[in-house]
């Protein structure tokens, strides 16, 4: 006998009263558990090794309850209906989200995206907040920095996403998206680290897909935010032309000067990317 998880709306959701995409729509402006496909079917792994019957509640509640089926073959069921299409995972995978009562994350717990990640408690006061839909999101160009020995970006804030990282020579954040809206002005604060006692003045380039077509080439998608051994705040407002949606901001560090092209290599620092989700 399994605690039960679900709210008012999820169970509405998920017995078919509001559709799965409608309620993603409204929803994933207000979360972070922003997932890819693949993460998608992780996330499902994770629930059926350490909440299989959290799993059967869900089946119970899309599928016929009385009709005489093992819990095996209603997991199965269920993993089709929310990942796969004619034996393919889809590109609008479903998956489960998790908060308290108002919906929301005070206590930033994620329920796990791999199989191999361990079994950490679902918070006593929250329950299946949402179904959501993997967004759709444009393939972009890939970059990196050639080396990360002495410094990389330790920290970039825009909006309410605040994120802390070490040194790589490419990291793709694309798990927390940034919440902003078309009619406001944000500050965007890059943080530079050091692998030493020595500080290296950096130049920072960002890249934000404000038409969400694909690239970085259009008008007013290019930031030079300066250069500085600590750190740098830049002013960032949507402009004309801005699409509402998920898009990709990229951010990159270099003690070598840098480069206005965001799909072209940096000598010395590090290259990160982040979702932007634009109401």
């Amino acid at each position: 006998m399994i605690k039960t998880l679900f709210t008012g709306a999820a169970l509405a959701v998920l017995s078919g009263l509001y559709t799965p995409a409608a309620m993603a729509e409204s929803t994933v402006f207000e979360s972070k558990d922003v997932l890819t496909p693949a993460e998608a079917l992780g996330r499902y792994q994770w629930l059926e090794k350490c909440y299989s019957g959290l799993l059967l509640e869900v089946a119970d509640n899309i599928f016929d309850p009385t009709m005489p089926v093992s819990n095996e073959q209603k997991l199965a069921d269920l993993k089709n209906v929310f990942l796969y299409k004619d034996g393919t995972l889809r590109s609008d995978a479903k998956y489960l989200t998790f908060g308290d009562e108002d919906s929301a994350n005070p206590k930033r717990w994620y329920a796990g995206t791999s199989l191999n990640d361990s079994c950490n408690q679902i918070p006593s006061d929250y329950s299946v907040s949402a179904l959501l839909v993997t967004p759709s999101i444009n393939q972009y160009c890939t970059t990196q920095a050639r080396t990360k020995d002495y410094e990389f970006i330790k920290e970039v804030s825009f909006s309410d996403l605040t994120n802390s990282s070490g040194a790589d020579f490419y990291s793709n954040f694309v798990g927390q998206a940034a919440r902003i809206y078309k009619d406001r002005d944000y500050q965007l604060t890059l943080t530079p680290g050091f692998t030493g006692a020595d500080t290296y003045p950096e130049t920072w380039h960002v890249f934000i897909d404000w038409n969400q077509d694909g690239d970085f080439l259009d008008a007013s998608e290019t930031y030079n935010a300066g250069v500085s051994n600590q750190a740098k705040t830049l002013n960032v407002t949507p402009p004309a032309g801005t699409v509402s949606g998920l898009t990709k901001m990229r951010v990159t560090m270099d003690y070598l000067g840098g480069n206005s092209d965001a799909c072209k290599e940096i000598d010395s620092g590090e290259v990160e990317d982040y979702l932007i989700y634009i109401k």
